[in-house]
């Protein structure tokens, strides 16, 4: 994400990796062919030089090379289900009154605008804050799941609140009331509900926020004890259909394991709502390729083949429209492999611990990132964005990323956005050769560390 929403704590786990660093070799490069792909609107040099295939960047020797260690194997998966069911684990909220009243406040004194570039009525955060029930937080503490592709959201509604859209990075998709997108079968802790019951505000392992009542069932311990047995199954392909359940799972989704896989898929168990509202659990059997038992093992082949689900998708700001972001797309791209990375890019740039490189020139860093860089396993960070690290082109880093756009500055010096909106492979210096964004506004100039999730001995 290229902000982040005021005020939220995301909820990491930090496994913190001794790791020494040197001045290896770099490794040799990829030869790439030219991409075929016509240029379009917002598109720069890189996309019509370097493939759209992350496969593409796989090295014959390192391809199949488990990049986590077979004894790390077992207490990375560990770690996930202890960070995935933690909201099961508490036993009151993690957020005081302030947390949760502080978005309508500030929403109260600037509404911003709706749908359509349309301005919000004076009134339309302080209606929303007056149908919260906030004198009452909290109302309740239930363990829970979600049974839809839902959204934790800064305040109980499905309306958006955008900033000026006259500005640039602003306007849609950026909705400052989208907190994150949660796949079915994420366990929360519901806190409060409205006055009228129709949303529920609670908090999930990545942050906390508001939800429609009809997203949610309530869960008892034969639910619980499926999810903590610790045997589950990831989503491998987005749109996955769960035809039992009335949805389609995309890659980030974990369901528990209901039996092994075989040529026919994987039996996987779904929650859905009961009558009672409590959550009930369906056998369902995923499409073979769809969904693989946790954890895959984490190689680059494998890595690249997730990610290349999401390769050309639109941006989308915190999930919204059941997009991906940047920091959205690092998370999701390895859940598979049993690594829970927080919410926001931030904290995801401090996973494992991090490599300052801020202080660096632009070549500097490009060689520190090829030199001490694990292909597939290393994110990237500047302010605001996050990026995976997956090869080299030429000498120069090549990264994949979820970008909404290169900033730009025109004669005048106005301020604006060169936009891509989607899922590419570049290098840093994308958009060098355009003349508004040019050798000072490129990515690299903005890079601060790298770090790197898991190293093969």
């Amino acid at each position: 994400m290229n902000r982040i929403p005021l005020r939220l704590r995301i909820l990491p786990f930090v496994l913190v990796l001794f790791v020494a660093f040197g001045c290896a070799k770099p490794p040799p490069s990829v030869p790439l062919a030219p991409t075929a792909k016509p240029v379009g609107k917002g598109e720069v040099e890189d996309l019509r030089v370097l493939p759209q295939d992350l496969a593409a960047y796989l090295r014959p020797d390192t391809a199949d090379r488990p990049l986590i260690p077979k004894e790390q194997v077992g207490i990375r998966m560990e770690g996930f289900l202890a960070e995935w069911t933690k909201p099961w684990k508490m036993t009151r909220p993690g957020y005081g009154r302030k947390a949760v009243e502080d978005i309508f406040r500030r929403f109260e004194k600037s509404p911003g605008y709706g749908a359509g570039n349309r301005p919000n009525s004076p009134g339309f955060a302080a209606t929303l804050h007056a149908g919260a029930n906030l004198g009452t937080y909290p109302n309740m503490v239930r363990q829970a799941v979600t049974v839809k592709n839902t959204n934790l959201r800064g305040m109980p509604t499905q309306s958006p609140r955008f900033s000026d859209p006259s500005l640039p990075g602003e306007g849609y998709p950026f909705d400052y009331l989208q907190h994150t997108a949660l796949p079915p079968a994420t366990p929360i802790l519901v806190t409060h509900a409205s006055r009228d019951g129709s949303w529920l505000l609670a908090e999930s392992a990545l942050t906390f926020g508001w939800l429609p009542a009809s997203d949610v069932a309530f869960v008892d311990g034969s639910v619980t004890r499926e999810f903590m047995a610790g045997k589950l199954a990831a989503v491998v392909k987005d749109q996955t259909p769960v035809p039992e359940a009335g949805l389609a799972a995309d890659v980030g989704a974990v369901f528990p394991l209901a039996g092994p896989a075989d040529g026919s898929g994987v039996a996987v168990l779904v929650p859905v709502r009961g009558a009672s509202g409590l959550a009930e659990l369906r056998r369902v059997r995923l499409p073979a390729g769809s969904a693989a038992p946790m954890p895959m093992a984490m190689t680059p082949r494998n890595v690249a083949a997730v990610g290349n689900q999401f390769m050309g998708k639109t941006y989308g700001w915190g999930g919204l429209d059941g997009k991906r972001d940047c920091s959205a797309l690092t998370h999701d791209l390895f859940v598979p492999f049993g690594l829970y990375l927080p919410r926001n890019s931030a904290s995801q740039a401090a996973y494992g611990g991090s490599i300052p490189l801020g202080d660096m020139a632009g070549e500097q860093k490009e060689a520190t990132i090829i030199e001490q860089g694990v292909p597939f396993a290393t994110l990237v960070w500047m302010q605001g964005h996050i990026l995976v690290y997956v090869g080299q082109y030429k000498g120069r880093p090549v990264v994949y990323h979820d970008i909404w756009g290169l900033r730009t500055f025109g004669e005048n010096g106005r301020d604006g956005r060169l936009v891509l909106g989607r899922a590419v492979v570049t290098t840093l210096r994308a958009g060098e050769e355009v003349p508004a964004v040019g050798p000072s506004h490129i990515l690299l100039n903005r890079v601060r560390t790298m770090s790197i999730l898991t190293r093969p001995y």
